[in-house]
């Protein structure tokens, strides 16, 4: 391959680049075909569908990636401060640059989402995309594609183009196409579908003063001097850097782990700022707090951290302190010598002697007695311990990962954590974020989940809908990962083999499953989708339903007429009405007596002592 020509824009073009892409030539699976597939996956409905809108989260989904909306207007302020900051062909190439990524990005998903559609039906959803994105209107003019010979011509008309509308505004009329993203976008888009190098030219534009903008794309190798237009591309480090191999790396935190071991899988910005903590830590030995709601991984990235230490050759031990009666801490912790009370009759050792050299995780730390954490704090000051009935000193050495979903710092202020152990734990604290502030990584992880469960219970799906798709992007996943996890795999279970899981398969019996998507219709309207079913039950809008609520609580109803001044007394006693607050907190917490202490502000010992109670 020869230089670019002298007075033409861009760098020379490294010959090996071009090798390289071509060598990544996949197998066109059309064999004659000259215009768009008007039956085929995905249609134009299927993709206006695949739009969804979560205003209460102040986000926009297209095929499970995120959006914006940005006024026309701003994008040229954007295009001009780039043209006057770097000079006409430089802006070009990093608009052109921008445009690839986007359309690469986009053949990556549709080919994800529609994994039976043939490749001129996938083809044909990058022009509708790029309509659906507001950026131009497109016109097919010819469109020819054969796999015996390894034939491909694309032919288009772009009407109303975006960027040609800002840069005439800017600039006015002149002797250069216009269109740089746009290129782009189909240069990418067709080059990552097809896997070959397939690049379009504007032959005419609008801000040249042509009617239309006239498109045109062939495999790169059938156009003359190809490396004027790829030198816009910046080939020295562009395959580097490019989404052109359409792989999405699910894989962020790179540490070692079995291989039968659970992996962490996420992009999102917060996600990726834990894991690069947690990199960082787990190689040395300090103590690692771990907090985050309950379901979003706390266990697995303390498993991670172990197996990224020195410590991984030892097994990590865990404890869940919640499950723990309170007269049973003690022993669990620190191990029992025989005779030291009714019932011990043989020495056993403690999680902290289990964990000698190793990890000890200790799950729900913030749910221990006062009495309890000072004996954790004497184990991790002094490196010994005391097993229950012993009379001599046992060294132990031991890095403790402790995990909580409370805010330990309040827990302080209210008298319920002694203040001398959270410090002692909080030397590397690492939040882990709800699943809610990471959507990003829901089609990730759906994928991940849709694997596993497949290979475990020998199941062939698929694949999801988009319906279902939209509307887990917009759910609020109170149980976070751990709840999408449990309804992925109910989904495996429920759908048949060769069949899309969709969002009837995860609706258990009597309990709708989430709030309808906001979406597009195939006329470009907002619509909700009335198929999906809403989470929230509605409140009782009948008296016949008041009425039934207050017979299944007369006592919260008692309690309300008595605030209201309906009663001068009271007509049930304190105790009915802590019961009834109790039973109602654990229905809440699903039979979670640590969450139902923490919605009614007791403790834990103080709920189970009302259940005894009642």
């Amino acid at each position: 391959m020869t230089p670019t020509t002298p007075g033409k824009p861009g760098r020379a073009v490294d010959e090996e680049f071009f090798k390289q892409v071509l060598g990544r030539q996949k197998s066109l699976i059309v064999d004659r075909t000259n215009q768009f597939g008007s039956t085929g996956l995905p249609s134009a409905e299927q993709l206006a569908q695949s739009v969804a809108f979560a205003p209460q989260d102040g986000s926009i989904w297209l095929c499970g990636q995120r959006m914006m909306l940005l006024q026309g207007s701003a994008f040229g302020a954007i295009r001009r401060e780039l043209i006057e900051a770097l000079g006409l062909d430089k802006a070009r190439g990093l608009l052109t640059r921008i445009g690839w990524q986007a359309g690469a990005r986009d053949a990556a998903q549709v080919s994800e989402q529609w994994p039976e559609g043939d490749h001129a039906s996938l083809y044909s959803a990058g022009p509708r995309l790029h309509m659906l994105e507001g950026m131009v209107n497109v016109e097919v003019v010819r469109f020819e594609i054969d796999s015996s010979v390894g034939h491909f011509y694309s032919e288009f008309l772009w009407h109303n183009s975006l960027e040609v509308d800002e840069h005439i505004a800017a600039y006015g009329l002149g002797g250069e196409p216009a269109c740089w993203m746009e290129i782009g976008y189909a240069s990418g888009y067709a080059s990552s579908l097809l896997g070959r190098l397939v690049v379009f030219r504007e032959l005419q534009c609008r801000a040249m003063g042509h009617p239309a903008c006239r498109i045109v794309g062939k495999p790169a190798e059938q156009w003359d001097d190809i490396d004027v237009d790829l030198a816009y591309l910046d080939p020295g480090d562009f395959l580097s850097r490019s989404t052109y191999t359409s792989a999405v790396d699910k894989r962020v935190a790179e540490l070692e782990v079995p291989t039968d071991a659970k992996q962490l899988v996420g992009i999102s910005a917060s996600f990726v700022a834990a894991s690069q903590l947690l990199q960082r830590v787990a190689p040395t030995e300090a103590t690692v707090l771990l907090t985050g709601e309950s379901g979003v991984g706390k266990e697995l990235f303390a498993h991670t951290v172990h197996q990224a230490s020195r410590r991984q050759h030892i097994p990590m031990v865990a404890l869940n302190c919640a499950t723990l009666p309170e007269n049973l801490v003690e022993a669990e912790l620190f191990g029992v010598e025989r005779g030291a009370f009714t019932g011990a009759e043989r020495s056993r050792p403690g999680r902290f002697e289990r964990a000698h050299g190793g990890t000890l995780f200790l799950d729900e730390i913030g749910t221990l007695s006062l009495h309890a954490q000072s004996k954790i704090l004497r184990a991790l000051q002094e490196g010994e311990i005391e097993r229950v009935g012993g009379t001599s000193a046992i060294q132990v050495d031991v890095r403790v990962i402790a995990a909580t979903n409370l805010d330990l710092r309040k827990e302080v202020e209210a008298g319920r954590f002694r203040e001398d152990l959270f410090y002692r734990l909080n030397v590397f604290p690492i939040h882990l974020p709800p699943l809610r502030e990471r959507r990003e990584d829901i089609p990730l992880l759906m994928s991940y989940f849709l694997h596993r469960f497949s290979q475990r219970h020998g199941r062939q799906l698929a694949g999801f809908s988009m319906r279902l798709v939209n509307a887990l992007l917009t759910y609020r996943f109170p149980g976070n990962i751990r709840e999408l996890q449990n309804l992925i795999e109910r989904g495996v279970i429920a759908a048949s083999d060769g069949e899309v899981i969709d969002v009837v398969h995860l609706a258990e019996a009597g309990a709708p499953l989430m709030e309808a998507a906001i979406g597009l219709t195939g006329e470009g309207r907002l619509a909700v989708d009335a198929v999906t079913p809403k989470v929230r039950a509605a409140a009782p809008d009948t008296e016949a339903e008041s009425d039934q609520a207050q017979a299944s609580a007369p006592e919260l109803a008692s309690l309300q007429a008595f605030f209201a001044g309906q009663e001068r007394v009271l007509g049930t006693s304190l105790e009915d009405i802590e019961k009834r607050l109790v039973r109602l907190a654990l229905e809440r917490s699903g039979g979670n007596v640590t969450a139902a202490a923490q919605m009614l502000g007791m403790s834990r010992a103080q709920v189970s002592y009302r259940l005894k109670g009642g």
